[in-house]
């Protein structure tokens, strides 16, 4: 019963408007931050949409910034989970550290965008899609995340389909002195993580980092805890150095280990035909990355970024190891009244290896790939100040498709000083990966015995999306804001593996297509002088031109027509805050998974000054719940309820 009644305390706090998210200097007391103008909460200044410095209300993009302050006051412990806030993701877990996460249809292995940490990609090349427990730093460090739902292959390339999310870490000179963060609770054992920045020369900045954590598994569907605890240890570094007026130096690193247990279910030809076995995940890697800026005049400067990373993963049925070493070339030049162009030339080296199994292979088990892009943008004025036509293409040659041209146009009209209106037409492509080209593996056997294999296919083509985007930004008051987007996508080559009769082996082909439609709006009030609200809402009605059934079907058809988000921050006397955030997911038919309410709260008071404690709650209105489907080899899992406490410092 006091649960009953403080839950229905908590909700009665969240009841609140449609709104998007706010941001804050990391040297603001939370009284300042509500004290800040709606159009300075809305002129946040992004890079992702067309790889320059831009105000995100001016993007010709339907892009949404996720700001350290809703990190912090979302109770967020990883990525992921800050990403709920964003409109038009699919955000599902399926494990203690197992994540889904895709623009549109939905699986463990969705690769039609791209993920950038600090303008390094992080997708993997095996299947180029995330191993999102492997993406992380300390949440603190972390400036902004740039969520764009749309094609941006004209400026990041292949693979940036229905998406681009890019992690922004704050410049060294923004975190001096020391952080130490601690959280412990039912779900969370441990989430600790410390930082300490100083002054290394006359204009140059460096901190250091280090964080640790261990969480309790989840929840078997009907037979208690899933063993699916894991924990990770990770560190790294950053630099900032200004080396004379016009050249600026950054120098980043990290260095990880995750060790994931988990019970696979494996196939196997003898009786029985799956066998459940305990196993443990275990991924180490490490990155370094370098850039080098430089303003040659006012009207024109040059980036060069140059980055290597090493992943290692091994599970049960395979190990994959992977060196890629990435260099970028950047110019942006304004000399010209109208024009602002920017063009730019890379080169992309993957060195794998893997170990083959029964289950899992690849032929052959080494190989280099090259990728060499250069890319063009113009960016024209048609009208001074108020009207914009950007046009620009993407020019690839990867190692499994060939040459590839993404171009794209976008218009932008600003109206007035409070209303802003868009549109862009784009091509972008997903390019064949390494299992798609040379793996195969063994997804189950039925009695017979008869093994049901995904075979690879060499001559793929790329798939391809046509995109059409709108939208429209409005402040209508000064206390209220309003961002509307809507798009038509049109799928075509999409390979898939289409099982139907044919066993024991199918490879994928490029014989199907779909089409989608859709459209989000996100907005935000300043209710009162202490009081904000944030939301969104988002639907997507996705449709596949050819039938397609079984466990190709259940992979792929993991889409919810209906999404949104609600979020009210209130801050009371003496600098007590409360976060309550409330988000529905529609159910998945094919997958069997009812659509779910999750309601989440952070409580916060500042102690002293540099001094929060906090008590957080997720999940808090069922046990447990399903968010998706079971990844490969593995039992469905609920997700539980989850509360804990938190002490943060800053010396």
């Amino acid at each position: 019963m006091a649960y009953g009644r403080t839950l229905t305390a908590l909700t009665g706090l969240s009841i609140v408007l449609f709104a998007a998210g706010m941001a804050q200097a990391d040297d603001l007391s939370p009284q300042a931050v509500l004290n800040m103008s709606l159009q300075d909460l809305t002129n946040v200044e992004v890079t992702s949409v067309s790889k320059k410095v831009e105000k995100a209300n001016e993007a010709a993009a339907a892009i949404f910034v996720i700001t350290q302050e809703d990190i912090r006051r979302s109770g967020a412990t990883n990525i992921p989970e800050a990403l709920r806030m964003a409109p038009g993701i699919n955000v599902a877990q399926a494990g203690a550290h197992g994540w889904a996460i895709n623009f549109g249809s939905n699986s463990q292995f969705a690769n039609k965008f791209l993920v950038l940490i600090d303008g390094r990609t992080v997708y993997s090349p095996l299947f180029s899609g995330t191993y999102w427990e492997l993406q992380d730093t300390l949440l603190n460090d972390i400036d902004r995340i740039e969520v764009i739902r749309g094609p941006g292959a004209t400026q990041w390339g292949a693979n940036a389909v229905n998406g681009v999310i890019n992690i922004i870490t704050k410049n060294a000179k923004d975190t001096q002195g020391g952080l130490v963060t601690a959280s412990a609770g039912n779900m969370i054992k441990s989430d600790d993580g410390t930082r300490y920045g100083v002054k290394i020369g006359d204009d140059s900045y460096a901190r250091l980092y280090a964080k640790y954590n261990d969480d309790a598994p989840e929840y078997n569907v009907g037979t208690g805890r899933s063993g699916d605890g894991w924990h990770k240890n990770q560190g790294g570094f950053r630099s900032d150095s200004r080396l004379t007026d016009q050249d600026t130096l950054t120098v980043q690193g990290d260095l990880y280990k995750s060790i994931e247990s988990t019970n696979h279910i494996y196939p196997s030809l003898a009786s029985p035909p799956a066998v459940m076995t305990p196993d443990d995940v275990n991924a180490s890697g490490a990155n370094v990355l370098a850039r080098w800026t430089r303003n040659i005049s006012p009207q024109s400067s040059t980036t060069t970024q140059l980055y290597v990373d090493n992943t290692q993963y091994k599970t049960g049925f395979y190990s994959y190891n992977t060196l890629t070493s990435d260099f970028d070339f950047q110019h942006t030049w304004t000399g010209w009244e109208r024009n602002e162009i920017i063009w730019g030339a890379g080169y992309r080296l993957v060195v794998d290896h893997t170990s083959p199994t029964t289950l899992f292979s690849l032929a052959p088990t080494e190989r280099n790939t090259s990728l060499y892009s250069a890319f063009l943008q113009d960016k024209y004025t048609l009208h001074p100040d108020d009207l914009f036509l950007t046009l620009g293409s993407k020019f690839e040659h990867n190692a499994f498709s060939g040459f590839e041209v993404q171009p794209t146009a976008r218009l932008s009209w600003l109206i007035s000083d409070t209303q802003m209106a868009w549109g862009s037409v784009s091509r972008a492509v997903h390019t064949p990966d390494r299992f798609t080209s040379d793996g195969q593996l063994t997804l189950a056997v039925l009695p017979g015995p008869i093994p049901i294999t995904n075979v690879s296919n060499p001559r793929l083509d790329s798939e391809e999306l046509v995109a059409y985007e709108l939208g429209y930004r409005v402040q209508p008051t000064k206390t209220v804001s309003l961002d509307i987007a809507t798009f038509y996508n049109d799928y075509s080559k999409l390979f898939l593996s289409d099982f139907g009769n044919n066993f024991p082996a199918e490879s994928p082909t490029n014989n199907y297509a779909a089409h989608s439609l859709g459209y989000e709006i996100t907005a935000k009030v300043d209710a009162m002088k202490n009081w904000q609200l944030a939301g969104s809402y988002g639907y997507l009605d996705l449709h596949f031109n050819n039938q397609i059934t079984g466990v190709l079907y259940s992979a792929i058809g993991q889409q919810p027509k209906n999404t949104f988000n609600v979020r009210s921050t209130y801050l009371f006397p003496y600098n007590i805050e409360m976060t309550n955030s409330l988000y529905y997911v529609n159910g998945f038919s094919v997958s069997d998974i009812p659509g779910y309410y999750r309601f989440d709260t952070k409580l916060s008071y500042e102690v002293m000054k540099g001094v929060e404690v906090s008590l957080v709650g997720q999940n808090l209105l069922t046990a447990y719940h399903r968010e998706f489907g079971p990844f490969l080899y593995q039992a469905p899992v609920e997700i539980g309820r989850s509360v804990y406490g938190n002490i943060t410092w800053k010396f």
